[in-house]
């Protein structure tokens, strides 16, 4: 597939020939394959380019010049750059359709798959790192986003209860409160309902920004207890992310990639799935720039920016999860995107019914 030059808008300082276009698609394809700097005389004979390898080599040198592929090394062929990986994936690659035995496999473990969402986000991460041989990712749905369902408050016993937050969606979570005094259960009936009356309907982001204004002034709710609501609002309605949000899986597959033999990009991967929190940092970054890939440099994490991002999102009810592959600049972007977008798509299904 080749696009008209006269259209290259956007991140691209200089448009490319139909001709430029044809020898940078041949060289990432050359590239993914071998893992090997690409010369002109191999990507000739490879592809049967019909132009001599001195052509060839003068088209790659325009190639360089703007910025799409560079040398290594003085002696060796030349290679992609982040800028001709993402001309490559917004403009020339083809979308591939994923083959049967990767569709009959996620569809094997969507049909098996219980109602549990952590147990279907850790399940399926494992899966799309085994079929892509990358690093599994993926974020459990978005919290914050979701409705209040109901809210109800359970004693603890002694000046603690139990704060459980209901969402439509179906999904909920629980969180402990000190309120420094023994409340009776009438009492707890009479605040759990107002609360309820108060912010119910809302989003937890909504409750979060104005639980000030809705508490103000209720009657039958003790001052006391609206402090420590107003107070804990935060931390009640908009939960930092913990490791349970976020699944890292397939470790091995990416090691076993040329590209981390380097000490350093093998140090790098290493340290990411132990920062957890980084990890939903960078995801929340690449989701910010509202594209379903993010190549090398895009990635404002220094340690990771000889990496690319793939993802799609799944949706639980109103909110929504997202799922994807870690793995090196050099990978079959069209492949995996295709896995990706199917896996999702057939969370997105089960989840539905």
């Amino acid at each position: 597939m080749t696009v008209d030059p006269t259209a290259i808008i956007r991140k691209y300082p200089e448009p490319l020939t139909l001709r430029e276009q044809q020898i940078l698609q041949a060289v990432i394809h050359y590239y993914i394959l071998t893992a090997n700097p690409v010369g002109s005389r191999a990507l000739s004979r490879f592809y049967n380019i019909k132009l001599s390898p001195a052509s060839v080599r003068n088209v790659m040198a325009d190639l360089e010049e703007k910025g799409c592929l560079m040398q290594p090394h003085t002696s060796s062929g030349r290679v992609p750059t982040d800028l001709g990986y993402r001309f490559y994936v917004d403009f020339l690659m083809a979308m591939e359709k994923l083959p049967a035995p990767d569709r009959q496999r996620i569809d094997e473990h969507v049909s098996s798959m219980n109602s549990d969402v952590e147990s279907i986000l850790r399940t399926t991460v494992h899966l799309l790192g085994d079929l892509s041989q990358q690093l599994g990712i993926g974020l459990a749905p978005r919290f914050r986003e979701g409705r209040l369902e109901r809210l109800d408050l359970v004693p603890l016993g002694g000046e603690k209860i139990l704060v459980v937050i209901a969402l439509k969606s179906g999904i909920a979570r629980t969180i402990t409160l000190e309120i420094g005094v023994r409340l009776q259960d009438k009492q707890l009936d009479r605040i759990t309902r107002l609360l309820n009356q108060r912010l119910g309907g809302l989003t937890l982001q909504e409750i979060d920004a104005t639980i000030g204004q809705r508490l103000q002034n209720a009657r039958d709710l003790p001052v006391h207890i609206a402090r420590v609501f107003i107070e804990a609002a935060h931390k009640v309605f908009q939960p930092a992310s913990s490791d349970g949000d976020v699944v890292i899986d397939g470790a091995r597959n990416i090691l076993d990639q040329p590209e981390f033999a380097q000490t350093d990009h093998f140090r790098s991967i290493i340290e990411l799935m132990e920062d957890k929190q980084m990890v939903v940092h960078i995801l929340n970054e690449h989701l910010q720039l509202d594209q379903p890939i993010t190549i090398g440099k895009e990635i404002t994490e220094q340690r990771i920016s000889q990496c690319s991002i793939i993802s799609a999102n799944y949706s639980v009810g109103e909110l929504h999860g997202t799922i994807g592959i870690i793995g090196p600049r050099r990978m079959n972007y069209s492949r995996i995107l295709a896995l990706v977008d199917y896996t999702a798509r057939r969370i997105n299904e089960c989840l539905q019914q």
